[in-house]
């Protein structure tokens, strides 16, 4: 019996910043233990197979729960196409990031919009609480 393919492209969850899937991909977390991050845990989800895409979400989070940062990656064509997200978050709430899309040799920077940085707000408790139910949080 043959087992059907999906490609990655029609999964929802296979762009930047889109909503991420209740039961695909790898939860990991790690909790740091050196200086000055000591106390302040790693989460990682990986969705995709490297070969026909990826898509890699990554944040860290401090002793309190609260994001420190967060970053989201999709690759794609064998990783020449990248598009990818990632930011800071301050105290005060502020979001401070950068958007880029990476073409082969050609890297194309700019800074994060507001609704990116909601998006990445969004994400960061989402991935947390996804990751959570895997134990991996």
């Amino acid at each position: 019996m043959a087992v059907a393919f999906t490609p990655l492209s029609t999964h929802a969850w296979f762009r930047l910043l889109a909503t991420l899937p209740v039961d695909e991909g790898e939860c990991h977390a790690t909790t740091l233990s050196g200086e000055p991050l000591a106390g302040w845990r790693e989460v990682w989800l990986v969705l995709g197979d490297g070969i026909s895409g990826l898509r890699v979400i990554t944040a860290m989070y401090d002793p309190t729960g609260q994001p420190g940062m967060i970053s989201d990656l999709v690759a794609t064509d064998s990783g020449h196409r990248q598009e990818s997200v990632g930011a800071r978050f301050e105290s005060d709430g502020r979001i401070h990031g950068t958007h880029w899309v990476t073409d082969g040799e050609h890297h194309t920077p700019r800074p994060i919009t507001e609704g990116e940085a909601d998006a990445l707000r969004e994400l960061a408790t989402t991935l947390r609480q996804r990751c959570a139910s895997d134990g991996a949080a």
